[in-house]
């Protein structure tokens, strides 16, 4: 009994998190001698660098507080059933005597304390997960950044007008590539869904998303109090009468359609993020608080899984 208590509060533990590799800037000392040679602005690219450092400064902070706060669980696991076998080896020795009497009380302040011991071990963990859901915060405006290109907004010519083009959304056969990672030589703008209409169950899935607007955002929320991405997703088309899996690269599910086939209610899934397209080239997804964003692709360096269409 006293083992399988232990085992179960080592299973608790949560892994360490993994090492990210952040974009790193190139020297661009020469952007400015080099566009007044070629009569170009070189002020957007180097503010999409200034802006890629800020980011890059954010998430390593963001990382090493997770990390802290990750090896205090453990060290506080590892505390608790500590505590556990001190408390419960001379308990358990009383499980050895011969008077019935003392082994069955032996018996129930074992169980006592295993059970008070799993119960601190669970709150611990459910800690954690609240102090995890705080620390991502400061990622938000990462994530949600619409992506733009610095070559496509910096004008020809001093005296031309700047014309601000997003980069082309990647259709769902390149799924797993983030929009970040592609050069494009002559950017264009993102495809506009061809046909806005969809499904009754997508349309009424998008209705449902958008009544929770400024709902805060809640690690592993399903409309308890708040949601995280793929619970508002599930909630949504729950609504619809639509069952959808649980967590976000589950929710890759029905068929997968390109950014020019986008319906309202078609899922924009990464490996660690999941949205709902709205329409009119934006998405509805939990951020913190839910909101509508402009459509795009990329996500924190997660794996674009492509546009899915659960209803199809």
């Amino acid at each position: 009994m006293l083992d399988t208590a232990l085992k179960q509060i080592a299973t608790m533990q949560p892994a360490q998190l993994p090492e990210v590799e952040l974009p790193r800037v190139p020297d661009l000392s020469a952007a400015e001698p080099l566009a007044a040679i070629a009569h170009g602005n070189p002020a957007p690219l180097l503010e999409s660098a200034k802006n890629i450092d800020l980011d890059n400064a954010t998430i390593s902070a963001a990382l090493s507080q997770a990390r802290t706060l990750v090896t205090g669980t453990i060290r506080d696991l590892v505390g608790i059933a500590t505590q556990l076998l001190r408390q419960g080896l001379p308990t358990a020795l009383g499980l050895l005597s011969l008077d019935p009497s003392t082994r069955a009380a032996a018996m129930a302040k074992l169980r006592a304390l295993i059970s008070q011991h799993l119960g601190m071990a669970t709150a611990r963990v459910q800690r954690l997960m609240g102090d995890l859901s705080a620390a991502a915060q400061s990622l938000q405006p990462v994530a949600q950044r619409p992506v733009r290109s610095a070559l496509a907004d910096a004008p020809a010519h001093p005296t031309s007008s700047p014309h601000p083009t997003t980069l082309p959304e990647q259709p769902a056969a390149g799924a797993g590539a983030d929009a970040t990672a592609h050069e494009v030589p002559s950017p264009s703008p993102a495809p506009e869904p061809a046909a806005e209409g969809g499904s009754a169950a997508g349309q009424a899935a998008v209705a449902a998303a958008k009544s929770q607007v400024g709902q805060p955002y809640v690690w592993g929320g399903t409309g308890n109090g708040g949601f995280d991405c793929s619970g508002l997703t599930q909630w949504a088309y729950s609504q619809a009468g639509v069952e959808l899996p649980r967590t976000a690269d589950q929710q890759a599910i029905g068929q997968q359609v390109s950014a020019d086939q986008l319906q309202p209610g078609d899922l924009v899934v990464w490996d660690g993020h999941v949205a709902m397209y709205s329409g009119n080239g934006e998405i509805v997804e939990a951020g913190d608080p839910v909101q509508t964003n402009p459509l795009r692709t990329s996500n924190m360096g997660m794996q674009f899984k492509g546009f899915w269409r659960p209803t199809a």
